[in-house]
């Protein structure tokens, strides 16, 4: 019997990985969710605990994306958008 080494991410120990590399990945993702989060609910009102949380992993997600348009190239976003589609409807 083989043995596997499995790794657990500290933020969510729901979620098991192969590699430490990908855990860690993972919980760089989740903290930078948790910033954003934090910053969307300080600076917009009327938005409830679930919308925030989902603004801030969506932004966490795509931040490659969202780098890419801050720094002029908008459709990096649009981009991102039909390529999200297209694996939504393979899946």
């Amino acid at each position: 019997m083989a043995v596997v080494t499995l790794f657990m991410s500290d933020r969510d120990t729901s979620k098991t990985f192969t590699s430490k590399k990908e855990a860690d990945e993972y919980d760089k993702m989740l903290e930078l969710a948790e910033a954003v989060s934090y910053f969307v609910e300080q600076n917009i009102e009327g938005l409830d605990e679930k919308q925030v949380e989902n603004i801030g992993l969506l932004f966490a997600r795509q931040k490659d994306q969202l780098a890419q348009a801050l720094k002029g190239k908008t459709e990096a976003l649009f981009n991102s958008q039909q390529e999200n589609k297209s694996e939504a409807d393979t899946i």
